[in-house]
């Protein structure tokens, strides 16, 4: 798993850590049971302080995207099991509203975020069975 940061970004290193792990996840680059670098294996890649990833890994664990074992180091949780409907609902719908503000002061309508929302759940072959 290659990550990378985004100095220029407004968004703070530690949730781009978060979003990368989220997004290699769902894109099937990282599998169920799959050891993630340690803190200090990627405060060593990264040249970050550890207590950034460490606090990514932390909410990464308290969403339960993430396991972590005493010893071993922290794992890509089961995710059917772990992230129960209401979680799921509260995660997706906080960054959906995020960027419908970000949408707006963009002043992109509505059809336009819907056209683009489309082809994202295209892109990762989204299905209306889930959920």
């Amino acid at each position: 798993m290659q990550f990378r940061i985004d100095n220029a970004s407004d968004r703070p290193v530690y949730l781009q850590i978060i979003d990368q792990v989220k997004r290699d996840i769902a894109l099937g680059r990282l599998a169920r049971e799959e050891r993630l670098p340690t803190v200090r294996q990627l405060a060593q890649q990264l040249a970050i302080n550890p207590n950034t990833i460490a606090k990514a890994y932390r909410q990464l664990e308290q969403e339960g995207i993430v396991v972590t074992r005493a010893g071993a180091g922290a794992f890509v949780a089961s995710l059917d099991s772990a992230l129960s409907r209401t979680v799921r609902r509260r995660l997706i719908c906080d960054d959906l509203e995020r960027i419908v503000v970000t949408a707006f002061h963009m002043q992109i309508d509505k059809q336009t975020l819907t056209e683009w929302f489309n082809a994202a759940t295209e892109k990762f072959n989204l299905t209306a069975e889930k959920g």
